[in-house]
């Protein structure tokens, strides 16, 4: 049982995962995603844009977030960037889902919540595996 627990933090550490990059990538998406949806106020405050498009610009924007999250979460690991980016895409949903249920004081689970909690582990996935891929 020693030897399996040792080999997984062996994994960890040689290339599996990275904790720093995955920090790093969530922490880089959080900073296109806050100006960003800066800009979206400003649209909102400022023009006649119309209020029906803006849950889809946030959606895309989040998605966008998760898939550069994913992909330098993965880009200096050796393999499984599709892990990386599942892992990033999870923690990123989980940060905005517990900022927005603090905000609301709604902590209610629904299967809007985990619909958008799997798209956005299939999108840091996607950005995961496009980071592994293209290290050029």
């Amino acid at each position: 049982m020693i030897n399996k627990t040792g080999q997984a933090a062996k994994n960890i550490l040689s290339g599996h995962t990275n904790v720093i990059t995955i920090i790093k990538g969530i922490l880089i998406s959080y900073l296109f995603t806050l100006p960003m949806f800066a800009i979206f106020a400003y649209f909102l405050r400022f023009t006649d844009f119309p209020l029906k498009y803006m849950s889809t610009a946030v959606i895309i924007t989040t998605l966008l977030s998760i898939v550069i999250a994913g992909w330098i979460s993965a880009k200096n690991v050796k393999s499984k960037g599709w892990l990386n980016g599942a892992i990033v895409g999870f923690i990123y949903m989980l940060i905005l889902y517990l900022i927005s249920s603090i905000v609301y004081r709604d902590f209610a689970v629904n299967s809007y919540v985990l619909i958008l909690l799997a798209i956005g582990v299939l999108s840091g996935s996607i950005g995961g595996i496009l980071g592994i891929n293209l290290k050029r």
